[in-house]
Order: C-alpha cells, then structure tokens, then sequence
C-alpha cells in the first residue's frame, strides 16, 4: 500500500509538472527545431553518456574491491539494473536492487553490498562539490532574473540574490555530507555515539540500526586509506562527472546554441537538485524543468519553444539507453526484474517495520 501510494504521488508529480511546462507549448515549432538538430553532435552526446555507464563501474570497483575482487561484468550488471529500477519504479529503489544483483552474483552479504553502494554515492557527493563550487562562483547574476510567460504559462520574476541563497544552500548541505564522513573517517567513535544521542531520541532500535549501518560504512572506509585507490576512485569520479558537463554542452550545440563555459555547471546542479527527489518514473518532468528553466535563465535568446526541445531530446537520450543496456543485463545475467522488485521492496518494507517498532 505504501509503495502503490508512493507510485501515486510520482504520476501525480510527474504529469503535474509536464502539465504546467508544456500546456502552453508551440508544438510546431519545437517538432521544427527537432527535425533540424544536428546529428553528428548528437551522437556524440549519446556516446559520453554512454561512456559514463563505464567509468561510474570503473569508480565503484575501487569500493567493491576491498570486500573481494569482483568481475566488471557483475558490477557493470548491477550498476546498470539499479539504473533501469530508478528509471521504473518509484521511491529510487534503484540502490537496494544494485546491492541486491551484487550480492546474489558476487555472493556477498547484502549489509555489505549496501555499506558499498553507500560509499559509492558518498565519493559522487565530494566530486557533485566541485560541480555547486564552479556554479556558484561563475554563475553570478545581476538584477532581476526572469523566466518568460511562454515558460509556465506566466512570468516569474526573483531578485538575482535568490538563486546565490540557492547555490550556497546546495553548498552547505553538500559540505555537511562530506563533514560527516570525514566525522566518521577522524573519529568512528565520536560519529557513533553522537548518531546514537541524536536518532535515539526518536527511536532506540533505529538508534540501534543506524549505528549497525555506520559501523559497516566505517569499515568500508578503508578504501581511503589507500592514497592510490583514493586518487583512482576519485578521478574516475570526477571523470563520470565531467562527460555529464560535456554531453550537457554537445546536446546545446547539437541545436545550435552558443552555450556560456559556466552554463552546463548550473544546468548541472539544477537537474541533481531535482532527480534527487522521489517523483515519477523515468524522472518525467523532474528531468525538463531544471533544463528548460536553465536555459532561459542562462541564455534567454535561445527561447522557449528551444528549450523544449532540448529537454524531451536530452530526456529521451538519458532514458533509452538506461532501459536498453538494463534490460540487455537482466537477460544477460538471467535475471527476473519482477523478483528483484519484491527482494528490495521486502527488504525496505521490513526495515521499516522494525524501525515503527523502536
């Protein structure tokens, strides 16, 4: 029930906002400005984003290995089916099933699994840093910023000032991430008992859990303790982050638009701000806005009608070949998607359960 609800109110947001984005929409003229995309740059938008689906493996295996070596076929698999799940379902279920399709190919505990996926999103939040850290230096408007009728139906008008409190506010919460992972990489002590004083106060057994999962997320962070792997593990990062900037770049020039150094760096920020939260499958609407309103924001010539069509193209580039390589690894590794849905809602539902219990 709670899942079906959560199912609900991703289609409820989902529609929503492709609702009020589109519903105002010159058709013709973003089918016009589709038809005349060039090609050549949009395929090589395709192939970094492609590209990305390998150094995101390549970044992780430096975590999966410190439990046990572990072939790039099985992590490239479990990569991959956890994105086609967060593409699917609600609620980015998409982590439990990666460390779901771990442990059952690599025979590894779940608790694990899941400690590694942890550190493996912990090590995507340091590079995301330097990402808000460009945006907020670069990107400094002056003024008034507008986002045109044609838009939202109507103007929205903030002072320049706004998106600057924005900025610092990703900036903040980033920085606290990675200060309690350092908290805990300094002191385990210090981090474990705090947790205990704070989430105890609402529930001992979760107290109890969050502490269990913490001691499991300390013992992975061996893996810094190793200079070479470190600087392995966050290049690779920093890699996978930088093809997303490009291929960001390369789908503007595809419809010829000349595109500001500092522009991708915001249209960045905005699309992690807006896919980080649970909404409808396949990010629908959660993936348009952040693009249109970026580009009108940042490069107000190009248009609405443009921006549109930047949007659907760059969605509908992200999103195929998700389910295409996905599913091509389910059947590779003879997995059912079905079966795998139930271990993870089952394993969610039950941490739930014992947490009400506390």
């Amino acid at each position: 029930m709670k899942k079906l609800l959560q199912l609900l109110i991703g289609l409820i947001i989902g529609v929503g906002l492709l609702w009020l984005l589109f519903r105002n929409t010159d058709w013709g003229e973003v089918f016009h400005t589709i038809r005349e995309v060039h090609l050549g740059w949009l395929l090589l938008a395709e192939l970094m984003i492609l590209a990305t689906f390998f150094t995101r493996v390549q970044r992780w295996s430096y975590v999966v290995r410190t439990a046990k070596p572990v072939s790039f076929r099985h992590m490239f698999s479990a990569t991959q089916i956890g994105f086609l799940a967060n593409f699917c379902l609600p609620g980015r279920v998409g982590e439990l099933i990666r460390a779901l399709v771990l442990g059952r190919l690599a025979r590894l505990p779940f608790a694990k699994c899941m400690a590694m996926v942890a550190l493996d999103r912990i090590n995507d939040l340091v590079s995301l840093v330097f990402v808000v850290l460009v945006a907020i230096f670069a990107y400094a408007p002056a003024g008034v910023v507008v986002i045109p009728e044609e838009t939202f139906g109507h103007e929205i008008t903030f002072a320049a000032e706004r998106v600057k409190q924005g900025e610092t506010a990703a900036f903040i919460g980033l920085i606290v991430s990675v200060g309690v992972l350092v908290l805990i990489y300094v002191n385990q002590r210090v981090a474990l008992r705090t947790t205990e004083i704070v989430v105890g106060r609402v529930s001992k057994r979760m107290a109890a859990r969050a502490r269990d999962f913490l001691q499991h997320f300390a013992e992975g962070l061996h893996i810094f303790r190793s200079g070479t792997d470190m600087a392995k593990s966050v290049f690779f990062s920093l890699v996978t982050w930088a093809l997303a900037l490009m291929s960001i770049t390369v789908f503007m020039w595809a419809f010829g638009i000349r595109v500001p150094w500092y522009a991708p760096f915001v249209i960045q920020l905005m699309l992690a701000v807006a896919i980080s939260v649970p909404g409808a499958p396949g990010f629908v609407g959660q993936f348009h806005v952040p693009i249109v309103v970026g580009i009108v924001m940042l490069m107000p010539e190009v248009g609405v009608s443009k921006a549109k069509a930047v949007a659907i193209t760059a969605h509908l580039m992200n999103l195929i070949p998700v389910y295409v390589v996905g599913i091509f690894c389910l059947f590779w590794e003879r997995l059912g998607f079905l079966e795998l849905t139930k271990e993870s809602l089952h394993a969610e539902t039950e941490l739930d359960s014992q947490d009400l219990t506390g």
